[in-house]
């Protein structure tokens, strides 16, 4: 990830003044309830698609923090993922929906990787593309055929 001028802001971490919504708490549990959410950024783009792989959304944490943001961060991310459950995909995916709809934000990152290819990424902004509070981002020097068509799309 590329953000050097917000990271200048400080070296310094600071205290988190933000709670962090994920799609589920355990494994068992039934899906994170949206209903209570307010001032909220959606952080949308790729997946971790195994545990050993990197989640690009830990730097963006730092960088929110840096800059004090308030509020509820959704993360699309869920460490409790069953994918034996048949009707789990289905879930996750109405979970997300409406946690976009919710938010204040949607901040879509396209990292592009052999980890973070994105293929579900694609859907979603073509849905949100272009519609007030959605920003899209990807790293300098990223792969153009990967994000060409999302660069025009995007106007950048």
């Amino acid at each position: 990830m590329e953000f050097q001028n917000i990271t200048k802001i400080s070296e310094k971490k600071l205290e988190r003044k933000y709670r962090i919504l994920t799609p589920k708490v355990s494994r068992t549990s039934e899906f994170t309830d949206l209903s209570d959410t307010r001032n909220m950024i959606f952080l949308a783009g790729p997946c971790p698609r195994k545990k050993s792989d990197s989640d690009w959304r830990e730097e963006a944490y730092d960088i929110l923090a840096r800059l004090c943001f308030e509020g509820t961060v959704a993360t699309p991310t869920n460490p409790y993922y069953d994918e034996t459950n048949p009707g789990e995909l289905k879930s996750q995916a109405a979970w997300e929906q409406e946690a976009m709809m919710r938010a204040s934000a949607i901040v879509f990152w396209l990292p592009r990787s052999e980890q973070h290819p994105g293929f579900t990424s694609n859907v979603e902004i073509g849905y949100w593309i272009g519609k007030k509070g959605v920003f899209i981002g990807m790293p300098d020097g990223c792969d153009c055929n990967a994000n060409g068509y999302i660069r025009i799309r995007a106007g950048f």
